[in-house]
């Protein structure tokens, strides 16, 4: 049986019987994992207190069969990201992520540059960021797992009648095309919606926009409306569902706008069962 052992962070969890845990992880070397932990609710000497959602860990375990889940013997904890469970908002936006990458990521195919923009963004949402670059920081977070997953939209020309669009003052875009299309070709596409040309120069901007810029960039209220918007109807549409952390994420951000809630949540994100 092959041995495992790689650096993983924690995006799922299911009780399973009376001591183990089923598991999903986004491991470093392969992708997204369905494990299981034997006894992970009882062994304190193997599990210490590392088997909580947002946490990066190090296990090591083996796998039986290519179909099989891989099997846990042993887990270290290496950066809890407590501090997102102690802001409401950010915890929020965490189980978001998560779900993003439960849903979309195939399993056992690695992807590296997820895992980094996991750490990162797990990493920015623990500092507790309470400036008004917050939602910023999100949209451009969403846009870059949008192009890691390959759902990057096409922002060039129409994608059905492949006209120029560079003297628009506006665009349409369509989850269905995968980008924009021009006014004559908007018909075919129901779910088409106006965007602006500040949220299509954002859009070409944010795959190069380097840590220093990403603090210091602050969207207009229609550019993060409009890119929002986009962002969760590409998601939706490749992902066929609706992300049930980003209704409670909304709903929080529409009656708590201004607030500052601080406070350690009772309650667990949605226990995904797709993609597993």
């Amino acid at each position: 049986m092959p041995r495992v052992k790689d650096t993983a962070f924690i995006i799922n969890k299911v009780d399973f019987g009376e001591s183990d845990l089923i598991l999903t992880l986004f491991t470093a070397g392969r992708g997204k994992i369905s494990a299981i932990g034997k006894g992970a609710k009882r062994s304190r000497k193997r599990f210490p207190g590392s088997l909580e959602l947002f946490s990066r860990v190090s296990f090591a375990g083996f796998i039986k069969h290519p179909l099989a889940l891989t099997r846990i013997d042993e887990c270290r904890l290496v950066e809890p990201y407590l501090d997102i469970q102690e802001d409401l908002h950010s915890y929020y936006c965490a189980c978001y992520f998560l779900e993003i990458i439960n849903r979309c990521c195939a399993e056992r195919q690695a992807n590296r540059e997820i895992f980094i923009l996991l750490d990162e963004v797990l990493t920015y949402l623990a500092s507790k960021p309470a400036n008004r670059n917050f939602n910023c920081r999100i949209r451009l977070f969403e846009l870059q797992i949008i192009a890691l997953l390959g759902f990057k939209p096409r922002l060039d020309h129409c994608l059905e009648c492949h006209g120029r669009l560079d003297q628009e003052k506006a665009f349409i875009f369509s989850p269905e095309a995968g980008g924009l299309v021009c006014n004559s070709c908007r018909k075919r596409y129901s779910a088409s919606f106006t965007v602006s040309r500040g949220t299509v120069n954002l859009l070409n901007l944010a795959s190069r926009l380097d840590s220093d810029l990403k603090n210091k960039l602050n969207f207009t209220p229609q550019v993060e409306r409009e890119s929002a918007r986009l962002c969760r109807a590409l998601l939706r549409w490749h992902s066929g569902c609706e992300f049930k952390s980003l209704k409670v994420l909304e709903n929080h951000t529409a009656f708590h706008r201004n607030d500052s809630i601080s406070f350690k949540p009772d309650i667990q994100p949605e226990r995904w069962k797709g993609n597993r």
